[in-house]
Formats: C-alpha cells, structure tokens, sequence
C-alpha cells in the first residue's frame, strides 16, 4: 500500500520543527511493510499544480493529513485538492484537533472519509490493512466516519502499554537541510503522556495521563544519532521530561558516559526540579529549561488546575541560575479570572523572575476543558475562525477584561521586542559593533531570512544548473548570480551564505547526467 502524508503549512514565524507526529507514524507504518511519502508543506511552498503533480507519480493508496487548530483549515483544503486528484483514494486526517472536532469535520467536510482519534500508529496501521484488504472500517477502534450519512465515532483505542515497540521517527523522509538552514531545532521525545489536567490543554486526552517511557538506552541511542546531524539545539519535547527524576539522571549519566557533547532543551514543572536533577542536566549539556508558569496570580493557577505556586516557580527559576541553565518561561493572558490588575501582575512577576519569558494570549482549543465549560469559567468564546487561533490574538475574553485590552498589552510588548531587533539591524547597517550576544542574534536572524528566501522562492529546485564538468566554485558561483537576481542581494554575500549552507550539509553540490546543480539535503 502506498501512504502520502501531508503536513500543512505553518507559520516560520512560530519557528516549527520537522513533523514529528507524521514521521513516527510514517515509520511504524514502514516497519509494517507501507510504502510512504511524506509532502512538507512547511519547507516546501504548496500548490495545487505540485499536489497532483505528487500523486500522479506517486499514485497513493491512502491519503493522510495531520492538523493543530490554528493550520487545520488548510490541511482541510490542501486534502480537498488531493481527493479531487485522486478521488478513488481514501482520505484521513489525525491530530490533536480533529480528534475533538471530528463530528463538526466530518459533517461539513465530505471529502474527508476517515479521522483517526488519539495516538495514531496502531489505528492508521489497521485501517490500511482493511483497505488493502477490501474489508470495511467499522470495528477499528479510534476512529469515526460516515454510514450513510450519519456521523459514528468507534470507542477509543487503548494507549500503547510499551511505546519501546516503536520504531524511531522516519526522518530520512523530510528536508532536514531546510530546517537546518532555517536555524531551528530538531526534536524527539523520550516518553508519552501528561499525568496533569490543565485546563487550557489537551495533552493529557491526547496521549493519557499515564507517562509511557521509552527505555534509557533507546533515548541515549537517538540522542547520539541526532548530535551527528548538524543541528544547533536538540529540542526534547515530552509534555514533562522531568517527570520521573532518576530516569532524567540515568539519561543524562548516559549521555555523559558516551561523551555526546550536543546543546538540549527540554519542558519541565517548576515542582519537578532539584539541585541534583539539574546539575545532572547542565552535565550533560542542556542549555535550557522552558517552564509553562502562566500566570503571575495565584488563584488564576489554582483555577485553571495548573497546580504550582508562585514561590515555587521563584524557587525553580533560583536553581536552574545556580546550575547554569536558563530558565525560559511563558504565560498566558486571558485565563478564566483575568482582569486589568492580575495582567499587571503577571508582567511585573514574569520581568522580575526571568530575562527570557514571553507572552501567548489564552486559545481554548476543541477539547479543552476551558472551552468545554467555558459558561462555568466565565469565559466567551468570540469566534471559532481556526485560523485566528495562533495563540498571538485573542479568541476568547473573560467578564473582567476586554479582547481589545489584551490583544493591546501583547501587540505592544511584542511591538517592543521587534522595535530591538530592528534597532540592532540598524546599528549593524551602520557598521557599530555589537555586544556579542546581540551580534550573534543579528546573524542568525539574517541566516534565517536568507534560507526562508531561497525555500519560499524555490530557487535550489528551480535552478537549472551549470553545463557538465563544471567544478564545485563555478557551480556557486553560477547559482549565486541566479540567487542575486531573484532577491536583490550581493553576489559576494549571497556566496558566503552559500559557502555556510554546503558547509553545514544543508545543501548538496551534485552531478547528474545532464549538467550539475545543487539539491537540498
């Protein structure tokens, strides 16, 4: 069976990393004997034309498409153009939000056939089996569908007991070298599940509130193989990496005992941290600890469940300084209980506990308990325009503050982030220098701005290369003259960009029988 899997397009702004969800399950779905492509719409501009183009050449069996909220109308789209393409093809979509939105999905939504609900692996790997097999879908469990018009949803399938069972992520399948030129992260996860019940989350619907891990040895095995691949920063992105201290030791003991050297992030509760946890952590190489706080206000914390105090977020803070790991933390404004003077204290408490901190405003995503009980929250919910639910706007307002009133104070502290960087653009241009710090800031902005140019533009797919024989510099040379004309940039510096990108594997200079050329790695 062949399987095209589609990753939608999302925001370079929100600095996205290679699609995990859809390489796992292209990897299970591998392992079981599948024939998988995936089409990145992220690093990759989309179109109807490339869209038809891909399916006649690829001629799929099963078509999927994985959505949050906020890019889950295009997913729609992008899947509605596919199913035009290729109607005899079945059609499914999975992810966290149509998971909690199926039966809005597939009423309104026709050329969707299937949704795959919860952890994905197991459902799609028994669907395709009984589509190859010309057998109906109605007894697999995790999914709903149409029967004649009417919308059924099958009891959900039970979590994977041993996630070890996994195979690692399909990563072969996607352009890692556009992510790394674009200067994010690569991620991974060492273990499933959320023992936590957040009011604004769904995470632990979506994968239990039973912390599923993968064995030490496995973690550490692909741990070391991601140092190997060039990126900056390994992003572990468990919803709690810290929540089991001596399995976090024994990792990063391991780590250390193999002499990985690679810089790592990870999410962690400011009650799940300790001296030694973090000394263990800064030992093997985590730069950074991102820490979900919230919210300035005790009793927003203990409405919405979030269950930590504000002492003991001071007290996290305290040690990962001591340590010599940066605590990044986040907020939220908007939460059920916001008021003018709970935002005040929320700003005033984030300044003064971390110099790196940011600001989202509250989306009650389908399957929040917020958004399901949001009359009791004393919560409106003001629209359910998809699209608008980034997390940058407001969707949602509380009886004490206006939409207006928050969108304002996050437009103007974010207005003020943009108003340094342009600032210290500025000083560049001018030839001063730069405290190191802001200098290295600058670059990679100017690295990314220059990647995002060249995958935007598709100017590596759409140069057709110097004639045969011609060497590595004359092949440089000839696309940075091609690359100067579409963007406007120097020769000179568009080469130095060149040069850093080849260096860093991000683009291959290649041969074919034709004349040569360049191709993303």
């Amino acid at each position: 069976m062949r399987v095209l899997l589609i990753n939608p397009p999302y925001p370079f702004e929100e600095s996205p990393t290679p699609p995990f969800g859809l390489i796992s399950l292209a990897a299970y779905l591998i392992e079981q004997g599948a024939e998988v492509r995936i089409e990145d719409y992220i690093v990759t501009p989309y179109s109807a034309d490339r869209a038809r183009r891909v399916i006649g050449e690829f001629r799929p069996d099963v078509i999927g498409a994985t959505a949050v909220t906020m890019n889950v109308k295009p997913a729609l789209s992008i899947l509605a153009d596919c199913k035009e393409a290729a109607p005899g093809a079945v059609t499914v979509m999975g992810g966290p939000h149509v998971t909690f939105d199926a039966d809005a999905v597939l009423r309104e939504y026709v050329h969707v056939d299937y949704i795959v609900r919860g952890e994905g692996e197991l459902t799609f790997h028994e669907m395709l089996s009984l589509v190859e097999a010309g057998r109906p879908l109605d007894g697999v469990l995790g999914i709903s569908y149409r029967d004649g018009g009417v919308v059924r949803h099958n009891p959900m399938r039970p979590f994977i007991e041993d996630i070890n069972m996994l195979p690692y992520p399909a990563r072969q399948l996607i352009s890692l070298g556009k992510y790394r030129a674009l200067g994010f992260p690569i991620n991974m996860v060492t273990s499933r599940g959320c023992p936590h019940k957040c009011i604004f989350c769904v995470g632990n619907r979506m994968v239990g509130n039973k912390v599923r891990y993968f064995d030490v040895t496995r973690v550490v095995d692909e741990f070391e193989l991601l140092a190997t691949m060039g990126f900056k920063q390994i992003n572990i992105v468990d919803d709690l990496f810290t929540s089991h201290k001596r399995r976090c030791i024994e990792i990063c003991d391991e780590i250390v005992r193999r002499g990985i050297r690679h810089p790592w992030t990870a999410f962690a509760r400011v009650d799940t941290v300790s001296e030694d946890l973090l000394a263990a952590l800064k030992r093997a190489g985590c730069t950074t600890l991102c820490f979900g706080i919230e919210s300035g206000n005790q009793e927003i914390l203990d409405l919405v469940k979030k269950k930590i105090t504000l002492e003991k977020a001071r007290r996290a803070v305290e040690l990962c300084r001591a340590a010599g790991i940066d605590p990044m933390t986040s907020y939220i404004l908007g939460l059920p209980g916001e008021t003018p003077e709970t935002v005040r204290k929320t700003m005033e408490f984030a300044k003064g506990l971390s110099s790196n901190y940011g600001f989202h405003i509250l989306a009650p995503f389908p399957g929040t308990e917020v958004r399901e009980k949001s009359d009791e929250y004393g919560m409106r919910i003001l629209t359910s325009d998809w699209d608008l639910y980034d997390a940058n706007r407001s969707v949602a307002e509380t009886e004490f503050i206006s939409h207006e009133e928050i969108d304002r104070i996050v437009n103007e502290f974010n207005g003020g982030l943009r108003r340094i960087v342009i600032d210290m653009l500025a000083s560049r241009d001018r030839g001063e220098t730069l405290p190191p710090q802001h200098a290295q800031m600058v670059q990679s902005l100017v690295n990314f701005l220059f990647a995002r140019d060249l995958i935007v533009n598709e100017l590596v797919e759409n140069y057709n290369g110097a004639g045969n024989g011609c060497d590595r510099d004359a092949i440089l040379a000839g696309f940075a003259a091609h690359v100067s004309g579409a963007i406007g940039m120097p020769e000179t510096d568009v080469r130095a960009h060149l040069e850093r990108l080849v260096g860093a594997n991000c683009i291959a200079v290649c041969g074919s029988g034709s004349g040569n050329s360049l191709a993303w790695n």
